[in-house]
C-alpha cells in the first residue's frame, strides 16, 4: 500500500466505498480458491493477485458466511484454515476493518475452535484471540506511523 502525500486527501466514506468495491471484486476470484490456495494467497505466493487487505478481509467474510467450520469436519481442514486465520492477523498490510473481522471469526465459531483443541490437543482458541490482539496493536502503530508522516510532510 502506498501513503498518499497529496494534498487532496479522500473523504471517509470515498475511502470506504473504495475498498467495498475491492473486497467485492476479490470475493468473486476467492470463492473459487480452496483452503492451499487461499493459503498461498495470505502468503503472498499467488502470481496473479497480490495479497491485500481487501481479499484478506474477503476471505473472512466468505469463512464466516459459508459455514466451512464445523465440528466433527476434517481435523487437517479445519487446522489449515486456522492457520489462515492466524496468518491474516500477521499480514502487515490489513487494517481494523480487517481485525474486525478476526475477532467476528473467533466468536462465530468458538464452540468449533475449543471441540477441535480438545481433541488434538492444540491451543488454538488462546492462538486465535492473542493474534487478534497483536494484530490490532499492529494496525494501530500502523496508523500512528502513517498520522505523522502526514502531519510532517504537508
Amino acid at each position: 500500500m502506498t501513503i498518499n502525500l497529496s494534498d487532496k486527501t479522500k473523504s471517509q466514506y470515498e475511502t470506504k466505498r473504495e475498498r467495498d468495491n475491492k473486497i467485492k471484486q476479490m470475493r468473486k476470484v476467492i470463492s473459487r480458491w480452496d483452503k492451499k490456495e487461499l493459503q498461498d494467497y495470505v502468503f503472498n505466493k499467488n502470481k496473479t493477485h497480490p495479497s491485500s487487505d481487501a481479499g484478506m478481509a474477503a476471505i473472512l467474510e466468505r469463512f464466516i458466511d459459508t459455514n466451512e467450520f464445523q465440528i466433527g469436519h476434517m481435523s487437517e481442514d479445519l487446522k489449515v484454515g486456522f492457520d489462515i486465520i492466524l496468518s491474516i492477523a500477521k499480514n502487515k498490510r490489513i487494517y481494523f476493518h480487517t481485525t474486525d473481522l478476526i475477532y467476528m471469526f473467533v466468536k462465530h465459531f468458538e464452540d468449533v475452535i475449543h471441540s477441535y483443541d480438545r481433541q488434538s490437543a492444540q491451543t488454538y482458541y488462546h492462538k486465535l484471540i492473542k493474534a487478534y490482539e497483536n494484530s490490532v496493536n499492529m494496525v494501530r502503530r500502523k496508523l500512528e506511523i502513517e498520522k505523522e508522516i502526514r502531519v510532517k510532510y504537508k
